[in-house]
């Protein structure tokens, strides 16, 4: 039995996709880095046809695939599917949406994650903390204002002194894994030379910078492969008050 035509929401949902992913080939070619179809579906994880036919509006957009498309184009699932990111919500149980706010939760579990890179890829793998301190919560509306996806969002301690004064070693950074689209000025989880690092990223002199705020530290070049964005630091909860008060 031949698959049914696609809602006419599903098709301009389908055609924003392949707007951000045209996007994000360019970007990557900009970067010196692959951009074809069979590189993105490397990373998706799953075959090249299914990938085309996302993008051309032949199979319907699921929620699984929307929210590995947000992930790998650095945009929100919302930014192409406003539909499936009000599902996503729903089904994942993620941000609990009811009639009465008096009966939704105050805040959200984030996964406490340690992210390990390497050098030159693209990927990234996140590995929870098994300890009894593996969740990070967030206030519930601080999400929704925001307009963020709960499963794009991972926990890390900081490490070093190199952020300081605005994060010192053992705060609670949350990064936003869908949100890859470098910012001047931003802070963002960074893939540096095969080390996970966060840093604030600067454009200068036609050039972009990985600079920390504590004035002991450099900024470094931050070109192609060498300097990839893992995303972007969108909360920070202060744990070591040592030095504040």
């Amino acid at each position: 039995m031949p698959a049914q035509p696609l809602s006419p929401e599903q098709l301009a949902e389908a055609a924003n996709l392949k707007d951000l992913f045209k996007e994000w080939q360019r970007s990557r070619k900009e970067s010196g880095l692959p951009s074809s179809q069979e590189a993105a579906a490397d990373l998706l994880g799953f075959g090249q046809s299914a990938l085309a036919q996302y993008l051309n509006g032949r199979i319907p957009l699921n929620v699984d695939a929307g929210a590995k498309f947000a992930v790998l184009l650095g945009v929100g699932l919302s930014d192409f599917s406003p539909s499936l990111s009000d599902q996503a919500l729903r089904v994942a149980g993620a941000v609990a949406i009811t009639d009465d706010d008096d009966h939704a939760p105050p805040s959200v579990a984030i996964q406490m994650v340690t992210i390990e890179v390497q050098a030159g890829i693209d990927r990234f793998v996140a590995e929870p903390i098994d300890d009894g301190g593996s969740k990070h919560h967030v206030p519930r509306q601080w999400l929704e204002e925001n307009d963020l996806y709960p499963n794009a969002l991972v926990a890390v301690k900081v490490k070093g002194d190199s952020m300081q004064p605005l994060m010192y070693e053992g705060d609670i950074a949350v990064v936003n894994t869908a949100d890859k689209v470098r910012k001047n000025g931003g802070v963002f989880a960074m893939n540096y030379e095969g080390q996970a690092v966060i840093k604030r990223l600067l454009y200068e002199r036609r050039d972009w910078f990985l600079a920390s705020d504590n004035p002991e530290f450099k900024p470094v070049p931050c070109r192609g492969s060498d300097c990839i964005v893992i995303g972007r630091v969108v909360h920070f909860t202060p744990k070591n008050f040592r030095d504040r008060l």
